[in-house]
């Protein structure tokens, strides 16, 4: 049983709400925690909890939580934005599908960063949470990496629109560098599909049984990131056609645009799957065709054989009344006959191409 598993079964009879961290990763992680306020004009930059700035009424403030084993902190800050404790418990449960869910006072959005090994195609995913209030948004990262280094710059710098909108647009800028990083999985993947094409079609041999289990690890990889990317397209789709007065009307297109990118990414990943099939059934019609290579050169051998074998068998029975058996000339003759037979055979199968 898997750790994942192992710590899910730590749940198991306690009520809703209750905090556990039920991802992989050791608990014991240090937690990395930063803190931006910013305004149309300025911004406030803290690399820690800053509590001080929940209360502000103007302003958008953005707490950023990486590491999720200290469940006590996750609490805190929860209770300090009265985050539902259904979406803590979601935070924890690193487990989650790609959803949105709307409470009283905010948005409750989850997704997956997605990470592709390009020798081994081993993927991992992280599971990143985010909580759209009013004027204040928590975004809580299961991984230490800084996944939102880009935007928190962007922020600090006041580049482009962020600045200038509310905690919705944050939000919709955090989800599309997620979906923009899908597009560098799926290049990784046609990088791979691409090489095993060149293998098929330039390698004498055609594609090895190491390239099969290639093809194999390939068709696994795809079914994960579509198991990521279904139910993200209904995810963003219902962020857009929300009715929240949470989402103001200019961030809709972008949320549509959004959306518009998952169902984009789904198609492609599609064809890549239709190319892992393709490929999957050349291999195999070209192993069937191996071996019925095989086994008509051994059927061609056999007919070959089978009539020498009939001359020899009636040569080799022990009758004293055979008449060829007293002639001088009667081994030689045989000899030359059988060969005969058979070099009339080949060029009889070769006239017809069957070998």
């Amino acid at each position: 049983m898997s750790k994942k598993k192992h710590r899910h079964l730590r749940k198991k009879g306690m009520p809703p709400g209750t905090l556990v961290y039920t991802g992989h990763r050791a608990v014991g992680e240090p937690l990395h925690v930063t803190t931006v306020w910013y305004g149309d004009e300025e911004h406030l930059l803290r690399e820690h909890y800053a509590p001080e700035f929940v209360a502000k009424p103007e302003g958008v403030t953005w707490v950023d939580v990486r590491s999720l084993g200290n469940t006590e902190f996750i609490a805190r800050v929860g209770q300090d934005f009265h985050i539902h404790p259904l979406a803590q418990e979601d935070v924890l449960d690193t487990q989650q599908r790609a959803k949105l869910e709307e409470y009283d006072n905010g948005l409750f959005f989850i997704l997956h960063y997605l990470h592709l090994d390009a020798e081994t195609l081993e993927l991992s995913s992280e599971q990143l949470a985010l909580f759209i209030g009013k004027n204040f948004l928590v975004s809580f990262q299961e991984d230490a990496d800084d996944t939102f280094h880009d935007i928190r710059k962007r922020v600090c710098e006041g580049v482009g629109r962020l600045r200038r909108k509310n905690p919705d647009f944050l939000a919709y800028s955090m989800i599309d560098a997620v979906v923009d990083h899908y597009y560098l999985v799926l290049d990784e993947l046609g990088n791979a599909i691409d090489g095993l094409e060149e293998a098929f079609h330039h390698k004498a041999d055609g594609i090895s049984p190491l390239d099969k289990a290639r093809i194999f690890r390939m068709k696994r990889t795809a079914s994960q990131i579509r198991h990521f990317l279904l139910p993200l397209r209904d995810a963003t789709l219902r962020f857009y056609r929300s009715d929240s007065e949470l989402i103001d009307e200019g961030t809709r297109l972008y949320l549509r645009d959004v959306s518009d990118h998952v169902t984009q990414i789904l198609d492609s990943l599609d064809n890549s799957r239709d190319l892992l099939t393709n490929i999957e059934s050349l291999y195999q019609a070209e192993v069937s065709n191996r071996l019925n290579n095989v086994m008509r050169l051994l059927t061609v051998i056999s007919t070959i054989f089978i009539p020498l074998s009939f001359v020899a068998g009636i040569y080799g029975m022990n009758f004293d009344y055979m008449p060829e058996l007293r002639w001088h000339y009667g081994y030689f003759t045989v000899l030359g006959g059988m060969l005969v037979a058979m070099i009339a055979m080949l060029w009889y199968f070769r006239r017809k191409k069957w070998i």
